[in-house]
């Protein structure tokens, strides 16, 4: 977990990595989860990022999002983005 903002109160970053295979619902998750809006008709995601301040345990803090396509190799992803 990394820290950003300026000032005495840095806010806790967490990211979220949504995978699995195309057409199972990540970009729906997605959108649900930041706007709450439901998306019923499928268009295939390239690759898109989000963030979101939400508040977590009593504290506020900043929730990454990246939504990646529907692909069979995720370890390049979670390698690049998890450390």
């Amino acid at each position: 977990m990394s820290t950003a903002g300026q000032g005495s109160n840095p806010v806790s970053v967490h990211k979220l990595i949504m995978v699995g295979s195309g057409g199972v619902g990540k970009s729906a998750l997605t959108l649900q989860f930041l706007y709450d809006e439901f998306v019923e008709e499928y268009e295939p995601t390239k690759a898109d990022s989000y963030r979101k301040r939400v508040v977590l345990d009593g504290e506020e803090c900043s929730c990454d999002v990246m939504d990646t396509a529907g692909q069979e190799d995720y370890s390049a992803i979670r390698q690049r983005e998890c450390s």
